[in-house]
């Protein structure tokens, strides 16, 4: 697995002394009445890790969890800094990491 954090995004995490943690989110909605679901981003200090949920991995000291439902594309995942918003701070989204429906 070749996991990757852009440049931007791995500044602020040193910095900030954090974790990144990909993970679904579902809300009611959608066609037949299915639970729509949207991969988010969080980055998170001192993230309690619950294994049986998370698979973790490491690039340049700085942790990511990707919750286990999850997809990976053709092994590699690339973290990125999105935008930095007033009043909301920063944003982080995930490339090749997908929902799996089944």
């Amino acid at each position: 697995m070749n996991i990757t954090i852009e440049d931007k995004a791995l500044r602020y995490a040193k910095e900030k002394e954090g974790d990144f943690v990909v993970r679904s989110i579902s809300a009611p909605g959608g066609c037949f009445s299915m639970d729509v679901r949207e991969i988010t981003v969080e980055f998170i200090k001192d993230f309690k890790v619950n294994e049986k949920i998370f698979n973790s991995y490491s690039y340049k000291k700085i942790n990511i969890f990707i919750e286990k439902g999850l997809e990976i594309k053709d092994d590699e995942v690339l973290i990125y800094q999105k935008a930095k918003l007033p009043f909301i701070g920063e944003r982080f989204g995930s490339k090749g990491v997908s929902i799996r429906y089944l």
